[in-house]
């Protein structure tokens, strides 16, 4: 423990510069991704489309710098397309189009989200897809984040491609456009993978040749841990996302201070947990173990630790992250505090598809905040070294709601080799929050 010690010290001691990979671990070499061009007459996407006439063919328009183009892809994934690649009554053709300042160079990087023997991917670089699908569905919107099915007895015979049996998208509705698409067919990666299924259970597999026309040749990628250099929407989609899914600003500044009580499991040792928040930017930490308490916190006078006792994760650590903290979070705070926060892109954990800000705090740390792109969470925050790389990555997980608020009632503090450090457990939190409601120009941010 007393070289664990030195480490941080050491380690904490260097100020944090410029953000790079957040990979700090070499990867083993993936599958080749490929991809098809198509030029503006469709005419390779429209044969391979035909070719596999009698197969339930999905037709899906995205955008490669699309945030929530690629959380759709990969929540279909997830849903139903992983586990369907070897059914050949089955085959996916994703177009991706111009959109969002989309260039044919972020393709690749976007395929490992939804990929496998039986999924194309192609790149059309005019976008007259989407102007085709306009005049298709007759909607007065540029049709793009578009998701459709298509039954096998299809054919796609003229310039337009046909109308699909069934669509969901992710485009909302135009303010003041006479035709548009509804809301109810928001895509739901459930439902869609349900309608899908239905159709496929109609279809005799032994009719069909072996292997469906224009596979690729490439094996699975791995959805998990991709890495999207380049989303186009603005920071304010994932900051705003975070917190109106947190109670919402005028909620959040009503709230005075959090009461939470659990353990913190370091190596064999247990400690008993209290940590008592109170606002503008107070924090109280107690541990204790076999009846010794020890204190940390910040507060008017400064960041303080008792480092006279081993409280189970390095003390220069645990005053690096005292001096960081913000009563109402990393992303809420920055615009009165000065730190910079940027969208520098998206990153794949599991079933998450999380946004990826870079935040530089005045107090000179950057930071990579992980806010999963459904529920607004900040499922990991990475502190980046002098070269970018990480030096501290913490897990947060368990989010559980307590009076309209979400807590993680899980943190895991993990170190650049991914050793994990130490493990919080909250098992209660009480809040203690302003009885009237707070005036909208009081509120911040």
């Amino acid at each position: 423990m007393k070289n664990l010690y030195l480490l941080f010290a050491a380690l904490f001691a260097v100020s944090c510069g410029n953000s790079a990979d957040p990979e700090s671990t070499a990867q083993s070499p993936e599958p080749e991704a490929t991809y098809t061009v198509v030029e503006q007459d469709l005419k390779i996407l429209k044969d391979v489309f035909n070719a596999n006439q009698g197969r339930v063919r999905l037709l899906f328009l995205s955008g490669p710098t699309c945030g929530i183009c690629l959380r759709g892809m990969a929540d279909l994934n997830d849903a139903f397309l992983s586990e369907q690649q070897n059914d050949d009554r089955l085959v996916t053709f994703v177009v991706h189009v111009p959109t969002m300042g989309a260039k044919e160079k972020h393709v690749a990087e976007t395929i490992p989200l939804l990929s496998g023997p039986r999924i194309h991917h192609y790149w059309e670089d005019s976008g007259i897809i989407g102007q085709h699908f306009s005049e298709v569905m007759e909607v007065d919107t540029y049709v793009w984040d578009f998701w459709t099915i298509y039954g096998p007895d299809v054919v796609w015979e003229g310039l337009l491609p046909p109308k699909p049996d069934y669509y969901e998208h992710q485009l909302g509705v135009t303010s003041g456009a006479s035709r548009s698409f509804p809301k109810n067919r928001v895509l739901d990666a459930d439902r869609f993978a349900t309608k899908t299924l239905d159709v496929v259970k109609t279809i005799d597999g032994s009719t069909l040749s072996a292997t469906a026309p224009g596979s690729p040749e490439t094996a699975n990628l791995l959805g998990d841990g991709t890495e999207i250099s380049v989303v186009g929407q603005p920071r304010n989609v994932a900051v705003r996302q975070h917190i109106m899914l947190r109670g919402g600003y005028k909620n959040l500044k009503r709230i005075r201070n959090v009461v939470a009580t659990g353990h913190l499991e370091s190596g064999d040792q247990r400690f008993g947990l209290n940590i008592v928040s109170t606002r503008p930017n107070g924090i109280h930490r107690e541990l204790n173990i076999d009846g010794q308490v020890s204190t940390a916190g910040l507060s008017d006078g400064g960041v303080f630790v008792d480092s006279n006792v081993d409280r189970g994760i390095p003390a220069a650590m645990e005053k690096q992250l005292l001096a960081s903290f913000e009563f109402d979070g990393m992303i809420v705070e920055w615009p009165g505090k000065g730190h910079e926060v940027s969208m520098s892109g998206m990153r794949k954990f599991d079933d998450i598809l999380a946004w990826r800000l870079e935040l530089r705090q005045n107090s000179g740390p950057v930071w990579y905040l992980y806010v999963d792109s459904h529920s607004g969470d900040l499922i990991e925050k990475r502190m980046l070294d002098e070269n970018g790389e990480p030096a501290l990555i913490i897990q947060q997980s368990d989010f559980r709601e307590v009076d309209g608020f979400r807590f993680p009632f899980r943190t895991e503090y993990v170190d650049r080799d991914g050793q994990s450090i130490a493990v919080e457990t909250l098992n209660a939190v009480t809040i203690d929050v302003e009885p009237f409601d707070v005036e909208g120009e009081t509120v911040s941010h």
